[in-house]
């Protein structure tokens, strides 16, 4: 996915003033230079800003959560390593390491939710669209999962994504409209 500079800066300085999900010192291993760089990382929704230092105006980088998955590493350094793995193939490795336990639990924890709530806030919507599909069509909706079956789940590995929950959330509820539309038309011939 190509990210435009310009909307990226103003949502990581403009934010309306709300404070970042998770922000700290992490240490980051470059591609091209295979020892850790400390860098200050700032976790605002799926997004993950990382800084040369904590007061910077412009991000080094960003990471982009969707689809990803955050896994804990062994490291032979005396760190507590995790990797970033882009779900895509060929996608992306990104290897971090927080220099305390309580720091790693933190940052497992909200890049994990990360994810989950980002997926969160767009099957919202969704549901809300497939419950009035359902009415409309005079069919009973199927339950969705309980909240609290969703919200234990993030130690397991994230879903494949939005684009499969759309793409399911669709097919039933161009059913629906199918079968809604055959009814208006037995209907329209009953009374016609």
């Amino acid at each position: 996915m190509k990210l435009h500079r310009k909307p990226v800066l103003s949502y990581f300085r403009g934010t309306g003033g709300r404070a970042p999900d998770q922000e700290g010192i992490l240490l980051k291993k470059g591609t091209r230079n295979p020892s850790y760089q400390r860098r200050w990382f700032i976790l605002r929704g799926n997004l993950l800003y990382y800084l040369e230092h904590q007061g910077d105006r412009s991000p080094l980088g960003l990471i982009l959560l969707d689809n990803c998955r955050v896994e804990p590493r062994a490291s032979t350094s005396g760190l507590y390593a995790f990797t970033i793995l882009a779900s895509a193939e060929g996608g992306r490795c990104y290897k971090l390491a927080a220099e305390t336990k309580k720091d790693f639990d933190n940052w497992l924890q909200a890049l994990v939710w990360a994810g989950w709530s980002q997926l969160w806030e767009l099957l919202q919507p969704l549901q809300e669209q497939y419950q009035r599909v359902c009415q409309e069509a005079g069919v009973e909706p199927r339950s969705p999962p309980q909240e609290e079956i969703v919200l234990s789940l993030p130690c397991s590995p994230a879903p494949s994504g939005f684009p499969e929950l759309h793409q399911r959330f669709g097919e039933e509820i161009q059913a629906l409209a199918r079968s809604r539309a055959a009814r208006r038309q037995v209907d329209l011939t009953e009374f016609g």
